[in-house]
């Protein structure tokens, strides 16, 4: 039934517009019928300030919804007449609790601060403040397209359409003029409006044809790799009811014995659990990096300054590496340091640990997180993480104790509330889902009309690690429709852990995740260390230095050292090689875990984590800064500086500054109170607006502001390095 072309109606023709989009739609479901159809919702706003008590006030107000269903197009300009096509809808679709309506809102938080207080909310869920999920009110029901997709709304249209394509437009609506309810739109911004809702319509259209039906949809990106690898572990493909009941029985016996005993056990290995490694070396943090004039890649030499990538570092440290497979055993505090090594040769382990007088070994980088760590007395950081301190207090797994000696001393440490448990690989299955996630996006890449296909799988191996880390405990975020407000409710610990550890749909581990970062920071170290003093950046799964050549013997070595884990799992488990080598549509064999060296840069600077700039080998510029996009930053800078590389290397450092409208951030404010006055928009017409809630957008502006100690340690530094 779907239409990607149906018509626009405006809303005097509402009934009309029911009547085409509304016609013979099919219901799916079992308790609870929904219509399976495509249905999107959206706004356009304009913030300004006007002056309330002679006090310049930010507010803003919406000029125009967009509704679409089933292909077809309605937008009013009015919140009144917004409401009365809700109501249209529920009576001539019979919606009610039993009988609903999906509608999907790209970043719902948005909309809904705008019509929260408009409608009346049965249920809101939300796994962040003012960040809701889905809201739902009688039989409509909303829905946030962000959260499903995981993408803006324009690489949707440009990557994830393919059935029904509908490009997102661009540069059609200037954003920084005011418009009211009565602003007359052109063609263009009008087209720009609707093409909005019909890029999601098609989104979720392809989504009913691709999942069965509109029931099948998850709530979340991760819901579809949770739900395959669900699905892998407990019936692994299996037709024979009897055999499949068998090995689903078996893998719910391997769960109910992976339980976490306690909240002392999981606030541990909570503690224990630490993301992906990003730093810049003290040595080079301020430096600009360039290779010699003439100098270009070969196979023995990638610039003199060069970056390599780990291969899907997180789904190898999950095929390949150990983990915890047996509950944690409370050892307790342990004094022996023989009985302490043997534990960390022999099994996974987390203990609390107490520093006294940590000092470093080296001075291009320090590993321990200052965030992670409880200091007393002096204590030196670098860039947030720790160099030095009198006492200092955190938790390990038996890996970041190995990394710790290598790039730190001590002169004493205390081992508290240690827990051991024995090592293995993952379950088989799990281990087979993720190499056919991991198959799959390799040999789709690039082929033709297997687009879908690829970015399918491309997100569900990306997603498969942060399905294995999703908190237990957690506070949950409750809109309160009484008090029109939100409210955080504090996680009951006992009954949330109970409730992990006794559901049957379980079929992961927490501690698996903690070890996957674990291993995964192991394995980048490992680099680090080899680089030395020619290590300048890394970030997660990548690492960049100088004089790469120097260094490819490592690279190699290592690179042997993945394939003979991977053999010895492939051994164990008895799966084929060709899985964790499968091949490019080229024939090129992607083998899981190797280090790939990159085409290195002509020039690299650094000056902090998240904060880099370099220019390509094809003279290309590119900048990585958190809190910039640098499709707009970058053309900025090139046009102040007319393009002269060297004044605009000089200028990222302390100070380094982009204006509002440069910098592709907004600065938002939540708007709680019912506003109203007049609205003048940039033709000079007024218009009365009133809102119940909203928010205020404003271009965002950037400064990089260096902490004044992290200046004075690399200076520092870098002067006795010199």
């Amino acid at each position: 039934m779907f239409d990607q072309n149906g018509r626009v109606f405006e809303p005097i023709e509402l009934y009309e517009f029911l009547e085409c989009a509304c016609k013979n739609l099919e219901v799916v479901g079992s308790r609870t019928l929904y219509y399976n159809v495509p249905c999107s919702f959206d706004i356009e706003t304009s913030s300004f300030q006007i002056k309330v008590d002679g006090v310049d006030t930010k507010v803003s107000t919406m000029y125009i919804w967009q509704f679409g269903i089933n292909g077809y197009v309605i937008y009013g300009r009015t919140w009144e007449q917004f409401g009365a096509l809700l109501t249209a809808l529920v009576d001539y679709l019979d919606l009610n609790k039993g009988r609903r309506l999906i509608v999907y809102v790209h970043n719902l938080g948005y909309e809904f601060q705008f019509i929260r207080k408009w409608i009346e909310w049965d249920k809101v869920f939300a796994i962040k403040n003012r960040r809701p999920v889905y809201a739902i009110s009688g039989g409509l029901e909303f829905r946030c397209s962000l959260f499903l997709s995981n993408y803006a709304l324009a690489y949707i249209g440009e990557n994830l359409l393919h059935k029904y394509p509908v490009k997102k437009l661009v540069g059609d609506l200037d954003y920084n003029l005011v418009r009211n309810s009565q602003t007359p739109l052109t063609d263009k911004e009008l087209a720009y409006c609707i093409n909005d809702v019909r890029v999601v319509m098609a989104y979720i259209q392809e989504k009913i044809e691709s999942d069965g039906d509109i029931t099948k949809i998850p709530l979340t990106n991760t819901g579809y790799v949770r739900n395959y690898c669900r699905m892998e572990c407990f019936t692994g493909g299996l037709e024979n009811e009897e055999v499949k009941k068998k090995k689903e029985l078996e893998y719910h016996a391997l769960m109910k014995s992976l339980q976490i005993q306690s909240k002392d056990e999981y606030d541990q290995l909570k503690r224990a659990f630490a993301g992906g490694f990003t730093h810049a070396s003290a040595l080079w943090s301020g430096k600009t990096i360039s290779t010699p004039e003439g100098q270009v890649h070969s196979d023995d030499c990638y610039s003199n300054i060069g970056s390599a990538d780990l291969t899907s570092s997180y789904p190898f440290t999950m095929v390949a590496q150990y983990f915890p497979m047996t509950r944690f055993e409370l050892v307790g505090n342990v004094e022996d340091n023989k009985l302490f090594n043997f534990y960390l040769d022999n099994y996974c382990c987390i203990f609390d640990i107490q520093f006294k007088n940590l000092l470093p070994k080296v001075t291009y980088e320090n590993p321990l997180s200052l965030s992670r760590c409880h200091t007393e007395g002096k204590t030196i950081v670098n860039n947030g993480r720790i160099v030095s301190a009198v006492k200092c207090m955190t938790t390990l797994t038996e890996l970041d104790f190995h990394t710790m000696k290598f790039f730190y001393t001590w002169e004493s440490c205390k081992i508290i509330n240690m827990r051991v448990s024995h090592r293995g690989y993952l379950p088989k299955d799990l281990i087979l889902a993720v190499l056919k996630l991991y198959g799959d996006k390799t040999q789709l890449k690039g082929i033709v009309g297997k687009e879908t296909e690829y970015l399918v799988s491309k997100n569900m191996i990306n997603a498969a690690f942060g399905m294995m880390v999703t908190a237990i405990v957690r506070d949950e975020f409750a809109y309160i429709h009484s008090e029109e407000t939100w409210a955080k409710i504090s996680a009951e610990v006992d009954s949330q852990l109970a409730g992990y550890n006794n559901n049957f749909n379980r079929f992961l581990y927490y501690a698996w995740g903690v070890w996957v970062t674990a291993h995964a920071r192991h394995n980048l170290f490992s680099a680090i260390e080899e680089f030395g003093e020619d290590y300048v950046y890394s970030d997660t799964d990548s690492i960049k230095g100088v004089n790469f050549e120097k260094h490819m013997n490592y690279f190699k070595r290592y690179n042997d050292a993945v394939v003979a884990q991977l053999l010895t799992m492939c051994s164990t488990y008895d799966i084929s090689f060709a899985k964790v080598t499968p091949k490019t549509k080229d024939g090129v064999k992607k083998i899981i875990g190797v280090w790939e060296i990159e085409e290195g840069y002509r020039t690299f600077k650094t000056v902090g984590a998240k904060r880099y700039m370099y220019e390509n080998m094809d003279g290309s510029l590119s900048l990585t800064v958190s809190g910039l996009n640098k499709k707009y930053a970058v053309p900025y800078l090139l046009s102040r500086f007319d393009g002269d590389y060297e004044l605009i290397f000089d200028y990222f450092k302390e100070g380094f500054f982009i204006p509002e409208g440069h910098t592709g951030k907004m600065t938002l404010t939540y708007i709680d109170e019912e506003t109203g006055g007049i609205c003048t928009d940039y033709l000079g017409n007024s218009v009365t607006f009133h809102e119940l809630s909203s928010i205020h957008m404003e271009p965002q502006s950037y400064y990089m502001s260096l902490l004044s100690d992290y200046l004075k340690y690399i200076e520092g530094v870098q002067h006795v390095e010199i």
